[in-house]
């Protein structure tokens, strides 16, 4: 049997996977692309301001996180291009886990970034919830790094939570689905980092 190849059920199998891949067509279209241009711009400036990029998430959008960080220091760059000063605050897992086995569990990413955040830097955080009832760490990091003046992004789903009400700029998914929302943040950070990379090779 040729690889790829129906096994059993024919179109009865075929119609979760139809479905999924509706939704997520039209998922993509609701996305509000002023919010897209604006984190672009934001980045943008960032990296002519010299500023540094933060990146922090829980559990699959930690993942994410990881992935915005890899590209924004390699793949948008120019040959020869100084990089994003980027890095993922989840990466230390030493770091983060003597300051979540010492310290308040919910300051584990602010107490990170005190004393290195400043205004002409970005806090980027990835979360399916956006902070309401869950990754109250991810809020904390969010507020600190408001009250330092630095600009912050978040890439949220479901109602987009405090994240999407507090942050400077805000990419919502609207789905109440943690795979969905997950997936489509894959999608808007290879949209960003697409634009970045055109932006960066004009200059």
């Amino acid at each position: 049997m040729p690889t790829g190849s129906a096994t059993s059920g024919g179109a009865d199998d075929l119609a979760p996977v139809g479905r999924f891949l509706r939704e997520t067509g039209q998922l993509l279209e609701r996305l509000d692309q002023a919010a897209i241009a604006r984190a672009r711009q934001i980045l943008l400036e960032t990296y002519r301001q010299q500023g540094r990029v933060f990146t922090l998430g829980n559990g699959g959008s930690a993942s994410t996180a990881q992935h915005f960080a890899c590209d924004l220091a390699k793949d948008v760059i120019p040959a020869g291009s100084r990089p994003f000063d980027v890095r993922c605050l989840t990466d230390n897992v030493a770091l983060y886990t003597a300051w979540a086995n010492d310290a308040d569990r919910a300051e584990v990413f602010a107490n990170q970034l005190r004393g290195l955040l400043a205004p002409t830097d970005v806090v980027i955080a990835i979360s399916v919830h956006g902070g309401t009832g869950f990754s109250a760490d991810l809020v904390q990091a969010v507020r600190y790094a408001n009250g330092v003046g630095a600009r912050t992004l978040s890439l949220v789903g479901f109602d987009g939570g405090i994240l999407h009400r507090e942050s400077t700029c805000s990419i919502l998914v609207p789905v109440e689905s943690t795979p969905q929302t997950e997936a489509i943040h894959l999608v808007v950070e290879h949209l960003l980092m697409h634009l970045l990379k055109q932006d960066l090779a004009a200059r």
